[in-house]
């Protein structure tokens, strides 16, 4: 049984790999938007990131008041909102990449080949996952630091990061062994 996934429909060739620069410049582009460098203080060193993996109210709230104090508060709603955008594009990125080291390197049906492109549909999820956790933080930016919206967060997190990353070492990986062995 082969799977399936939406971005099959992009043509391949020299369309998905123009689809894919086109992902990863809006990606790059975003990227700095969802993390702005007023939100480093000494309660949130990682800014944005730190408050994700807060993980508790004391924490979280200390990195609010710290914002608030520089007054980053702001920063922090701004970074929020482009991250909602920065989602969709490094997920879909990263799964066209899964599925076109798959393309390449696997034949279709294949264990190999089916897993990577579970792995493709994973990345929607890592983007779901993002788009609950920043529903947990708003909550709390706008006043609803208490359970369980700092566990939410860090729930999400970190399911979130490690399909992120499975994603990116695989297309890395394949694409490394791929080009080594041509």
């Amino acid at each position: 049984m082969q799977l399936w996934h939406p971005l099959h429909l992009i043509p391949s060739g020299l369309t998905d790999w123009l689809v894919l620069g086109l992902l990863v410049a809006l990606t790059l582009g975003l990227a700095p938007k969802t993390n702005h460098p007023s939100l480093t203080t000494k309660q949130a060193p990682r800014g944005i990131l730190s408050f994700e993996f807060a993980g508790n109210e004391k924490t979280a709230s200390a990195m609010i008041v710290s914002w608030q104090e520089k007054g980053a508060y702001d920063d922090a709603l701004s970074s929020l909102y482009w991250d909602n955008f920065f989602l969709l594009a490094y997920s879909t990125a990263i799964a066209l990449g899964c599925m076109m080291a798959a393309d390449s390197l696997h034949a279709p049906g294949t264990l190999e080949y089916n897993l990577a492109i579970l792995l493709a549909w994973a990345q929607w999820l890592a983007a779901l996952l993002d788009l609950t956790e920043n529903f947990a933080l708003e909550k709390m930016l706008r006043g609803a630091v208490k359970s369980p919206w700092p566990q939410i967060a860090w729930w999400c997190a970190i399911p979130k990061f490690i399909i992120i990353v499975a994603g990116i070492g695989y297309v890395v990986i394949q694409s490394l062994s791929g080009s080594l062995l041509s």
